[in-house]
């Protein structure tokens, strides 16, 4: 189970900056940042998250 989870982080981190290459042709750093934060946080609070 943890390693599909660590799959679908990583999916995520590599998903956001494909789907904005894909719909406008070239990819800032900031989409780049922005889907190692969201990949990250899915990893760290997990499919359940948690109380902030």
């Amino acid at each position: 189970m943890a390693l599909v989870h660590r799959l679908i982080s990583v999916g995520i981190a590599v998903a956001v900056p494909a789907a904005v290459f894909f719909a406008s042709g070239n990819v800032a750093i900031e989409f780049i940042v922005l889907g190692a934060v969201i990949g990250f946080a899915y990893w760290y609070w997990g499919p359940t998250g948690t109380l902030l």
